[in-house]
């Protein structure tokens, strides 16, 4: 069963920063998407929380697409893109 998924809000990866006695407090916070899912409840999702409790169905998918995780491009037309050759050992001469 396939339910409809509404987004309500989606706010971005970003770090908050917080100002203390002697300097700046970065503090990192994932990226978040409220969405109502098809069965009426409103719920914040993150990639690694993407279940609805009520109903049981996943919106894996939809948070992927809304906020941009797990996007990978075809490395064939963007070598310099690729990290494999960051893991390869250098070849003795």
């Amino acid at each position: 069963m396939d339910l409809a998924v509404k987004i309500v809000e989606c706010i971005g990866a970003r770090y908050e920063v917080h100002d203390v006695e002697m300097g700046k407090i970065y503090k990192w916070c994932p990226a978040i998407a409220t969405v109502e899912c098809g069965c009426g409840e409103r719920l914040t999702l993150t990639s690694s929380r993407t279940t609805c409790f009520r109903c049981g169905a996943d919106h894996k998918y939809v948070i992927r697409e809304v906020l941009g995780i797990g996007v990978e491009e075809d490395e064939g037309g963007h070598p310099w893109r690729s990290l494999r050759s960051y893991f390869s050992y250098l070849k003795p001469i």
